[in-house]
């Protein structure tokens, strides 16, 4: 078997693949609208295709660059109790801003972090870093820089400047 066959054969099976995913995702779709409805068969064929393209996009990826540390993890139990003050902060700025007494003034912020490295472990930490920032309503990640080891996050109610990095990952 040739280059050339062996590339064919794997885009062969990418396609099989997404398309499997696309039928998948459609079914799950239509089960859960409940209806037979044209309309919600074509939204939920694009809607099916989209998150086909982006699973498989996912799936040809090297997943198992992804190694993470157990402990890590298990500092999840910590993420709750800042999701439901984060959802205080944020439905208080909403109040504030609805009432006209103050308006939503979102921030950037940028702190720094140990975030360089190649391999898994560094992969693991940038990625559950992300995850566990931007699982909070008031704050996502924008970016990483690897290089200058920053962090660029968004807050919808900012805290001061010169605190972001007690703020952000003193919680975590």
């Amino acid at each position: 078997m040739g280059d050339a066959d062996r590339a064919l054969s794997g885009i062969g099976i990418r396609i099989a693949l997404w398309f499997s995913w696309l039928v998948a995702f459609w079914l799950t779709w239509m089960l859960l609208v409940g209806t037979w409805v044209l309309q919600e068969m074509v939204a939920g064929l694009v809607a099916a295709a989209a998150a086909a393209s982006v699973a498989e996009l996912v799936r040809v990826q090297d997943i198992r660059q992804f190694r993470p540390r157990l402990r890590w993890i298990l500092r999840a139990y910590r993420l709750p109790p800042l999701i439901l003050s984060d959802s205080f902060v944020v439905l208080l700025a909403l109040w504030r801003h609805v009432t006209g007494k103050q308006p939503i003034d979102g921030a950037f912020r940028a702190f720094k972090h140990p975030v360089a490295g190649q391999g898994g472990r560094a992969a693991g930490r940038r990625a559950l870093l992300n995850a566990a920032i931007s699982v909070t309503p008031n704050t996502y990640v924008v970016g990483i820089d690897e290089d200058r080891e920053q962090v660029l996050v968004h807050q919808l109610v900012p805290c001061p400047p010169d605190r972001t990095s007690e703020e952000i990952i003193g919680k975590l």
